[in-house]
């Protein structure tokens, strides 16, 4: 019997679809991939490399899975409804693209410093891109953005209008995943990069909150790459991160961290904390700071809320 090989590029209920040369196959995926000790609820993500066996003389390009490839990248979070559990977004990605939106950068803030936590802890390369410059003078966005210039790249565009600047080369020969707030502009972005793609894009609403245009993750051809377009993420809660290890992806406070006079040292409350220190200097901004004692009362509640 044939086998071929191939990348998921959709998930529906108990089927993926595999790319494979021009051809796609609906693969049933068998319950041999569900088997085993559930320490994550996805036994099988888009960008996923796979084996299977074509069913013959199948009118709708059917297969049967046979095998995963290794992944040699994950997108992953804390699964929201089993928090113990891992549910892998992604795999084999190259490229991590945070996106956020001009108009309310300043809130949104939280939620990159999340996606970068999450992006160096898993190993990927993350590039923050800022969209709807037409709507905030770019002079108005560097304060809020200089603490991340030493930590990421960054790229200023404008979907709207089509001004994408330095974008479109980054994604030759790469697989990256779009992650960040609904409503900010991830399908327009994609749509001005690869025109004729042809991405919902969904209404903001008064309030400036985005409704989610994308349900499920697709794998897309686009700018010489390929890319996974994902459900907006508003939550990304960590999984299997301990409270002291978070500051350990913040690249930026290292010289600080080693000040620290214990390694298991949470920034907070602890006596001789660098980082502490580097924030009374100035060469910690209060403000990711801040951010970053939010983001470890959250994870500490949901720690003691999992607690048995």
């Amino acid at each position: 019997m044939n086998h071929l090989t191939g990348t998921v590029v959709r998930l529906h209920g108990h089927h993926a679809w595999v790319r494979s040369d021009s051809a796609e196959y609906m693969c049933a995926v068998r319950g041999k991939f569900k088997q085993g000790k559930r320490r994550e609820r996805s036994p099988v993500v888009v960008g996923d490399r796979v084996t299977f066996t074509p069913v013959p003389e199948s009118a709708e390009n059917e297969g049967l899975l046979q095998s995963i490839e290794e992944r040699h990248s994950e997108l992953y979070r804390a699964h929201p409804r089993f928090p113990r559990q891992r549910q892998v977004l992604a795999a084999n990605i190259d490229l991590l693209v945070i996106v956020a939106g001009a108009d309310r950068l300043a809130e949104q803030l939280e939620t990159v410093d999340r996606l970068l936590i999450s992006a160096y802890s898993q190993g990927l390369t993350p590039l923050l891109v800022i969209n709807k410059t037409d709507l905030v003078p770019r002079e108005q966005l560097q304060p809020l953005l200089a603490e991340y210039a030493p930590v990421i790249e960054i790229e200023y565009v404008s979907a709207e209008r089509g001004e994408l600047g330095t974008l479109k080369p980054r994604f030759e020969n790469k697989t990256a995943v779009f992650a960040g707030p609904s409503g900010v502009g991830k399908s327009s972005i994609m749509n001005a990069l690869e025109p004729g793609l042809g991405l919902r894009i969904g209404h903001v609403d008064k309030e400036g909150e985005g409704r989610h245009t994308t349900t499920h993750a697709s794998l897309v051809p686009m700018a010489g790459g390929l890319v996974i377009d994902t459900p907006g993420v508003r939550d990304f809660g960590f999984w299997n991160l301990e409270l002291h290890e978070i500051s350990l992806y913040y690249p930026d406070w290292q010289s600080a961290r080693e000040q620290c006079r214990f390694n298991t040292c949470t920034h907070r409350v602890e006596p001789g904390c660098g980082v502490k220190a580097a924030v009374e200097a100035g060469t910690i901004s209060q403000g990711r700071y801040g951010r970053y004692l939010t983001i470890l009362r959250e994870t500490w509640n949901e720690q003691q809320r999992l607690s048995p």
